[in-house]
This record gives C-alpha cells, sequence and structure tokens, in this order.
C-alpha cells in the first residue's frame, strides 16, 4: 500500500490528484457531463463542497493563501468569498518532510486535521447543499468520489500532464476503516475491483465522497492524500495497491456546528 498526498510540487504528486481508473474499464466510463450542483471548484485548485447555503467545506491545504474577498463560482454565479476558518490543528508541511523516506511524511500527515470551512458574502439560493452523513457507521459502505484531478490507470499511475485538462469524472470505491480523523480505501485490481473502481489523484483534493442511503446523497468524506512507503524519490500515484486517505466529515461535525453558530 502507498500514501500519496496532493500539495505543492513533490506534494501534488502525493496528495489528492484526479481520478485514477482501472485500466481495463474504458476511461470513458468515469467520464461525468454535468457536476453534482454541491460540488465547488476551489479558485485555484481543488474542490469543496456546498453544505448550507452559505458555507463551503473543503481540505485546508486547497487554501493556498488568505481567500477573504477572492471570487468563487457556485452554480452559474460567482460570490465573494466573506471568510475562512482553518481547523485550529491544521499545520503547514515543512519541506523537509518531501525527501528521503516516507515514514515521517506519511506520520505528519495523518496527525493534522485537513479541513477548513468558507463563508459565502450571501446564502446560495438555487442549489441545495448536501447533509453530512449522520452516522458514524461509514467502515463497509460503497462511496462515489468526484473529481477534476489527474488521470491515469492502476497499472501505469496518474499522468500528471493530463490535471490541466480539468475533466470531470468520478469513481466508486469501499471505505475500509473509518477511525478519528479519517476514511481510508484501497485501489483493488481486478477482478476484485468494482466495476467502477478507482481513487483520486493530483488536483481532486476537497472532493466529495458520497453515499447515498435511501435515495438521499450524503457527504462523508473530502478527498486528501495517498500512502506511500519507502523512499519519496521513487513515489507514483495512483497504482494499484494504494490506500488513501479523506477527510471524515463525522468526526468535525461539532466543529463545524460551532463555526457556523459562531458566525
Amino acid at each position: 500500500m502507498r500514501v500519496l498526498v496532493f500539495f505543492s510540487f513533490v506534494f501534488m504528486a502525493f496528495s489528492s490528484n484526479a481520478v485514477v481508473k482501472r485500466h481495463d474499464i474504458p476511461a470513458k466510463n468515469y467520464v461525468l457531463d454535468k457536476a453534482p450542483k454541491y460540488l465547488i471548484d476551489m479558485p485555484h485548485e481543488g474542490h469543496g463542497v456546498l453544505i448550507n447555503p452559505q458555507w463551503i467545506v473543503t481540505v485546508a491545504h486547497t487554501v493556498f493563501y488568505d481567500y477573504t474577498g477572492k471570487k468563487i463560482n457556485v452554480g452559474n454565479e460567482a460570490f465573494e468569498i466573506e471568510h475562512v476558518h482553518i481547523h485550529p490543528q491544521y499545520v503547514e508541511i515543512d519541506d523537509a518532510l518531501f525527501h528521503g523516506d516516507a515514514t515521517p511524511l506519511m506520520n505528519f500527515l495523518k496527525s493534522r486535521s485537513d479541513i477548513a470551512l468558507i463563508k459565502l458574502s450571501y446564502p446560495v439560493t438555487d442549489i441545495k447543499p448536501i447533509d453530512i452523513y449522520p452516522n458514524i457507521n461509514e467502515a463497509g459502505k460503497e462511496i462515489t468520489v468526484f473529481g477534476r484531478g489527474a488521470t491515469g490507470n492502476g497499472k501505469t499511475g496518474e499522468n500528471l500532464e493530463t490535471k490541466s485538462l480539468r475533466e470531470l469524472n468520478h469513481f466508486k470505491n469501499i471505505i475500509e476503516d473509518s477511525n478519528g480523523n479519517w476514511l481510508s480505501y484501497k485501489f483493488d485490481k481486478p477482478p476484485y475491483a468494482l466495476p467502477l473502481e478507482g481513487m483520486h489523484g493530483a488536483g481532486d483534493s476537497g472532493g466529495a465522497s458520497v453515499i447515498v442511503e435511501n435515495g438521499k446523497p450524503y457527504l462523508v468524506g473530502l478527498s486528501s492524500w495517498q500512502v506511500w512507503r519507502g523512499n519519496l524519490a521513487y513515489f507514483k500515484g495512483g497504482l494499484y495497491g494504494t490506500t488513501a486517505y479523506q477527510v471524515r466529515v463525522s468526526n468535525y461535525r461539532e466543529w463545524i456546528v460551532s463555526v457556523l453558530g459562531s458566525e
């Protein structure tokens, strides 16, 4: 298993990137013509999710600087960002962690809270936000994940040159573990994979991970990073056997409620 992260340069190759697909399934099967309306593209890279008429949740590492006053498109309208709340347990990565053995970087990523909330200047009126999954029994559930990042397949890994295409894709997977801050799943190879098995890639950070129950979609996770073992110089994202981590949104319900209530 490998862990990936997509944060700037080397991190881009490690953090959430675009959808990586099965090698034996036509790539077009993963492509979507329309994004769910609650899926929001961040100003520069990655995604957020509309969870309230005036609030977007995303992973903190997609916020590259103070976005206050910057425009963000929600549906067909550009909204001004009024405020950004970064979780107090989010810490920027020291560049030294991107060199040598991956273990210190993996431990660091797992220890922090990679989540942020973005307040819009006024409420969205024409798009229904997605509700957060109300339970904590995510393990074993099938998820659908969305992203516009780099693509590739499980045999050869992701191709970072495709990242600029910004093609909307989706994939399926099964949550293997839900513990503390994180949900995790593994990119299985055929014949053990789901028909649209996949994993996130570079540029997919913050993309919604959704469970559908009784016909209703619920937000359970946000694409964040992948696992890698060994020397970071040999890192290759999106290979079969890779384990990916997503922010476990249910773990941050109290923090989300407190921030929304404070404003």
